[in-house]
């Protein structure tokens, strides 16, 4: 009895070792011996405003293997004027057998770190950004990085003069008009998109649109716009209760202008109270 009990031990180990090994012998997975196509698919600013400029870069990968494949991630950093801004990395996902996928890296660059490299925004003509990187596969399939890389110049975009010309018609009614003129400070054109401007009455604030719709704004050239009270249910009581409660008027014209361009959006924050009421 004890004979047959060790020798049902011997045939488990037996067994149990059989199946190690031939778990041992199995390969960890697919092989890869071919690096995959890495490109800046696209690369530009998006948006620009007094303190920020917004650029997004998309990276394409293509790959070569007949299998899938696996990474790492990728390691990127931005230059500006040839001077390192920043690095980061990002994870990138698994990739199917001759296939592709793109990678989007948004980021911004402060105004702020522009005059910090000793460089004067206002008279700059451009913004000469350099976006690099590598594309790291599994460690396991023994492949270098892959290096990508781009440079884009774009002019640095200079915010459009606001400049209030006078009112007309009853103060604080939906017949009340405000002009101003938007100067382009550009070399090229700009598409003046939405005005969101707010009255501030005594501290509250009251909605006001834009009369129009787009308006081209050519270089150099100045272009009227003009605002009007936005009409609205109580508005005309709420406004006639704040007069009534405040002894002194004072107003103001707060919001925000947006524009488009070739190169991204413009936003431009508009207070005016300087302009109404001097230094």
């Amino acid at each position: 009895m004890i004979a047959m009990r060790r020798a049902a031990v011997l045939c488990t180990a037996a067994a149990f070792a059989l199946l190690v090994g031939a778990c041992a012998s199995q390969p960890p997975g697919p092989m890869v011996d071919v690096q995959p196509t890495v490109s800046v698919s696209s690369f530009q600013s998006t948006s620009f405003s007094p303190t920020l400029v917004k650029y997004e870069a998309r990276v394409l990968i293509h790959n070569n293997a007949p299998t899938d494949i696996e990474f790492r991630g990728v390691d990127y950093g931005v230059d500006l004027f040839d001077t390192e801004l920043f690095t980061d990395s990002t994870a990138v996902r698994k990739m199917h057998a001759n296939g592709d996928q793109t990678v989007s890296f948004p980021f911004q660059i402060a105004v702020k770190d522009i005059q910090d490299q000793g460089i004067d925004v206002m008279s700059e003509q451009s913004i000469r950004v350099t976006f690099r990187g590598e594309l790291f596969t599994a460690r396991r399939y023994g492949l270098d990085p892959v290096p990508f890389t781009s440079t884009v110049t774009v002019p640095l975009p200079r915010v459009p003069d606001v400049a209030y010309l006078g009112s007309e018609g009853d103060p604080l009614t939906d017949a009340w008009r405000l002009h101003f003129s938007v100067t382009n400070a550009n070399s090229f054109p700009v598409t003046l998109n939405s005005v969101r401007t707010f009255l501030v009455l005594n501290g509250k604030k009251y909605s006001m649109v834009h009369t129009h719709g787009q308006t081209d704004l050519q270089p150099g050239v100045a272009t009227p716009v003009d605002l009007q009270m936005e009409a609205s249910p109580g508005k005309a009581l709420s406004m006639a209760l704040n007069l009534a409660a405040n002894r002194s008027l004072h107003w103001n014209l707060t919001g925000q202008v947006v524009c488009s361009t070739e190169y991204g959006w413009i936003y431009i924050p508009l207070d005016l109270e300087e302009a109404l009421y001097g230094e």
